[in-house]
């Protein structure tokens, strides 16, 4: 199977606010490697339970994450910077959509990564 993103120069819709939580990610590969990672959601977000992402890393610039190309998500890691350590917090976008645009100058608003969720 292939996972696929949309990359470009895209805006966003209104003011392009989504909820950000922050969740706790373990990859299941060496953090330089596309693969999956487990997701741990920190509170307030409603429900904790761990899950499982597709992992891949991307460039600068902003992305378009669809659902209809990773149903559940995905965790960006941007090309060329690394979490240290087995794990690490990263911001988490949540729409009930049918896709999440993050907007990033160069990765700057999230230099380690960042998780686009969606939800039901």
């Amino acid at each position: 199977m292939q996972f696929m993103a949309l990359q470009g120069n895209v805006s966003e819709d209104g003011d392009g606010s989504l909820p950000v939580y922050e969740a706790d990610v373990k990859p299941n590969q060496t953090w330089d490697a596309d693969g999956t990672a487990e997701v741990t959601p920190r509170p307030p977000f409603p429900d904790p339970n761990t899950f499982r992402l597709p992992l891949e890393h991307r460039s600068g610039g902003p992305v378009i994450v669809l659902r209809s190309q990773y149903p559940a998500g995905l965790v960006i890691i941007p090309s060329g910077s690394l979490p240290s350590g087995p794990s690490a917090t990263l911001p988490m976008r949540v729409s009930s959509g049918d896709s999440v645009v993050i907007s990033n100058g160069e990765h700057q608003d999230w230099p380690w990564g960042i998780i686009a969720r969606f939800i039901d």
